[in-house]
């Protein structure tokens, strides 16, 4: 006798077949999620630049000694993975990363300060920040809402090559 069970294709009879999301999809979700909602925060800084400058944040002790007299705090991120001109360190330096009214300092690991003017070209490259500077050299950030932070610059730079 033939059993027709053990014969029968069992996906013949199946019409939509639910798989479980897996690890894989939901990072690709939350990180396009987080994408997004970076660039609705930088589209509102933009927005909001053009009615009135970016403000100062009050400095904390560790950026407090390595400001000029003149210079103002606008925002700072912390866990920044600096990655510096020529950098041998190929998982990049952790510490925290300042946006000045004249610079980019990055206190942790190591120090780096970069003026301003002296970026010559930022752009994204999926959720780093990537900084052409004068000379050709060139360092890259991984920082919470880069697209905010590099709106941030923009604006900070604008105000200095004016």
């Amino acid at each position: 006798m033939h059993s027709a069970e053990r014969d029968r294709d069992p996906w013949s009879e199946q019409t939509e077949v639910s798989t479980e999301e897996g690890p894989a999809l939901r990072d690709a979700a939350y990180a396009a999620a987080r994408a997004a909602e970076d660039e609705e925060a930088a589209a509102a800084a933009r927005d909001g630049f053009r009615i009135s400058p970016i403000q100062p944040i009050e400095p904390d002790d560790a950026i407090r000694p390595h400001l000029a007299q003149d210079e103002r705090l606008h925002a700072l991120r912390r866990r920044a993975i600096l990655r510096p001109p020529g950098g041998d360190g190929a998982l990049g330096y952790g510490g925290t990363l300042y946006l000045t009214s004249r610079r980019l300092i990055h206190l942790g690991q190591v120090v780096v300060s970069v003026n301003l003017t002296d970026i010559v070209e930022s752009s994204m490259a999926g959720e780093r920040i990537l900084l052409t500077l004068r000379e050709g050299e060139g360092m890259s950030l991984d920082v919470d809402l880069p697209r905010l932070l590099r709106a941030e610059m923009a604006e900070i730079g604008r105000g200095l090559r004016e």
